[in-house]
C-alpha cells in the first residue's frame, strides 16, 4: 500500500489512544488527505468534523484473504465467539464490500482486543514504516 491508495480508506482511531485532541478515539473516519513525512493523517467524521493523527493512531482492516489465513493459523488459540467474529469481519469484505459493510466489519473489530489484533493492523504497518506507538497527538 502507499500513500496515494489511502485517501478514501475507512480507518478506525485506536481506541486506546492516550490523547486524542479530536476526541475521535473508537470511532470510525474516512481519510482524507496525507503528509507521511510529517508522520500526519487527515481523518473526516462526516458532519462530526476532521482529525489530525499519526500512521500508528490509526487502524485499517486486514484484507480477507490474510484473515483467512490468520485464522487457519490460530484457530486452537481463538475462542469460538472470536473466530466467529474475525471470520465474519472477513465475510463482509469479501462480498462486495460496501462502506456500511466494511463499517459493520470495523465495528466487529471492536467487541474486544484479540479480535482488533487480529483483523486490524495500523496504517503504519500497512505502509511498511517504523514510527512511536499512540502519539499523543
Amino acid at each position: 500500500m502507499n500513500a496515494d491508495e489511502l485517501i478514501g480508506q475507512l480507518v478506525l482511531v485506536h481506541p486506546e489512544l492516550t490523547r486524542d485532541p479530536a476526541g475521535k478515539s473508537g470511532q470510525i473516519g474516512m481519510i482524507t488527505g496525507t503528509e507521511l513525512e510529517n508522520d500526519n493523517i487527515y481523518v473526516g467524521f462526516g458532519r462530526n468534523g476532521q482529525g489530525l493523527y499519526g500512521t500508528d493512531a490509526l487502524l485499517l482492516l486486514r484484507p480477507a484473504e490474510q484473515l483467512k489465513d490468520l485464522l487457519h493459523e490460530q484457530k486452537q488459540r481463538l475462542s469460538i465467539p472470536d473466530y466467529k467474529a474475525v471470520f465474519q469481519i472477513a465475510l463482509l469484505q469479501e462480498l462486495i464490500p460496501t462502506t456500511a459493510k466494511l463499517k459493520t466489519a470495523m465495528s466487529l473489530a471492536l467487541q474486544n482486543d484479540t479480535v482488533r489484533n487480529l483483523a486490524m493492523r495500523s496504517v503504519e504497518d500497512a505502509l511498511g514504516l517504523q514510527r512511536g506507538k499512540y502519539p499523543e497527538r
